[in-house]
């Protein structure tokens, strides 16, 4: 009997131990939260997030102004998209809340905490996570942001988008980093990998190897220390293009800083948000617009970093309100356009929709395989299912081939059998023949074979494009490439054979793992 008692104490202890474990991979201390335990990179590494305006999104009560209720209608949606988290911004608690007033902690147009809970919990049961903004700004101590963070975080909250405030000045880079510790050391008591993204423009301190400056009080060592910065960190390098040329995009994707490897930050790529013009009128030029969407697309998420996406971009949304350039006078997000028999509200919406709603919404182009919304789909899957499009290195390539932007993605870890991933896309309005075995051995590429595995690809072959917008077979089988064929601002994205001695390893995909 004692040894039975021995035996019971030592399987409970070790049921114990395995929940700890499983806390601190991606199970979130919330109820409701469905996580896979155990994860060998952390979630957020290459991940897909997807930026929602809550009053812009999905109007559940028919007044006109998009809700919670609303996204947690449309979670079905958003999960067809590959996302792993969706940041609802703007979304904040009131700027009184917990201090002067006992009122509700954020606009109740939005909703109430019961319906934040529900958005939640709907989301975990499809994996995906809810981060919210935070506003960082000098008014605001140190111990009141770290007061409403714990709000955030105590309601299952997995991420908080570090945001200036309304009427914010510059901080100090000792601000930055006292904040940035406290919030980081307070976000670790928390399991799940509970997340800090940096999208602010004070730039963080940082020591010459990268890492991030914690600097000295008076009472300290004059010794500088390392401090961890948040996970993530915004990247506008895409946002910022003012036209849609070859230089300005290969540059774009040649300086994205990918990961930083001394704070350990992953950098979140971005086109679209609210403070410019969308990219669809930014870069499109009327006769090649939707390829064009399908590029940048492409930049997004088959490039280095957790890709932001803004809510519509997906299905090339127009952009409301007034300006010229990429920043508009008065950025107004018009309700998503869904199209169909369920449209954004039942009521009068609060804003006009967009100008294209009745050509760029989600009813037409989920029926259309090669429509948009099908192509981000598609990328999104490739992200995912493809440690090397994920989370593996990148190297621009064909730098001096005046119509393409070229690159290859490669796995991380030596001797992976993971095979390199070729993208080449067209920037010209006409089509081409390249090569890109030349500039592939320049960087160090061998492979066993000259022929390349299609993943995907904007060209759809001569069998299939007689049958119409129901077609499902792109180009496939295997393309040299000495030789591969692109019409204007088309796409190819091909695996490369495995090096020499590995040819018949297959690559590891991850289909059905997220």
């Amino acid at each position: 009997m004692r040894l039975l008692n021995r035996l019971l104490n030592l399987f409970a202890g070790a049921v114990f131990v395995v929940s700890l474990v499983a806390a601190s991979g991606q199970t979130l201390a919330h109820k409701g939260w469905v996580g896979s335990g155990i994860t060998v990179e952390p979630w957020w590494a290459g991940a897909v997030l997807y930026q929602i305006d809550p009053v812009s999104f999905q109007d559940s009560k028919g007044d006109g102004f998009g809700d919670l209720q609303g996204i947690t209608q449309r979670l079905d949606y958003v999960q067809s998209l590959g996302v792993d988290a969706i940041v609802l911004s703007p979304f904040q608690l009131q700027r009184d809340f917990g201090r002067n007033s006992r009122g509700p902690a954020f606009d109740p147009k939005y909703g109430t905490e019961e319906d934040l809970d529900h958005v939640i919990q709907e989301a975990s049961r499809r994996k995906i996570r809810i981060f919210v903004d935070l506003p960082v700004t000098p008014d605001r101590s140190t111990p009141e942001l770290v007061n409403v963070a714990r709000f955030w975080l105590s309601r299952g909250i997995a991420g908080l988008r570090l945001t200036p405030g309304p009427r914010s000045t510059a901080m100090t880079p000792a601000q930055i980093v006292d904040r940035l510790r406290e919030l980081r050391k307070l976000a670790a008591t928390f399991a799940g990998q509970r997340v800090l993204f940096w999208d602010m423009a004070e730039p963080l301190p940082r020591l010459a190897d990268g890492g991030v400056l914690a600097y000295r009080r008076p009472r300290r060592s004059a010794a500088p220390q390392m401090l961890d910065g948040p996970q993530m960190m915004i990247d506008s390098h895409l946002a910022s293009m003012s036209s849609f040329r070859v230089e300005q995009l290969r540059n774009a994707l040649a300086n994205a800083p990918g990961t930083s490897t001394a704070s350990g930050s992953v950098s979140v790529p971005v086109s679209d948000g609210t403070d410019r013009r969308r990219s669809l009128d930014r870069f499109g030029d009327g006769a090649h617009t939707l390829e064009i969407a399908k590029v940048l697309a492409t930049a997004l998420l088959t490039s280095r970093g957790a890709p932001l996406l803004y809510f519509g971009q997906e299905i090339g949304m127009a952009t409301s309100g007034s300006g010229n350039g990429s920043q508009v006078a008065s950025v107004e997000p018009s309700p998503m356009q869904w199209g169909g028999d369920v449209e954004f509200t039942t009521g009068v919406p609060w804003m006009e929709m967009g100008s294209n709603s009745s050509t760029a919404n989600v009813a037409i182009e989920d029926a259309d395989w090669a429509s948009l919304l099908n192509w981000y789909r598609r990328l999104s899957a490739l992200h995912h299912e493809n440690a090397a499009l994920r989370v593996g290195t990148m190297d621009v390539i064909a730098e001096t081939n005046p119509d393409i932007v070229a690159w290859v993605r490669r796995p991380r870890e030596p001797g992976s059998l993971t095979a390199p991933v070729v993208v080449v896309c067209n920037v010209t309005g006409r089509p081409l023949l390249v090569s890109v075995a030349a500039d592939l051995r320049r960087v160090g590429v061998t492979t066993s074979s000259p022929m390349m595995h299609t993943l995907a690809s904007t060209a759809l072959t001569v069998s299939s494009a007689g049958l119409g917008t129901g077609a499902k077979d792109a180009v496939s089988g295997s393309v040299s490439m000495n030789a591969i064929s692109l019409p204007p601002y088309g796409i190819y994205i091909g695996e490369l054979a495995h090096p020499p001695g590995l040819e018949s390893a297959p690559s590891p995909l991850r289909r059905g793992a997220r």
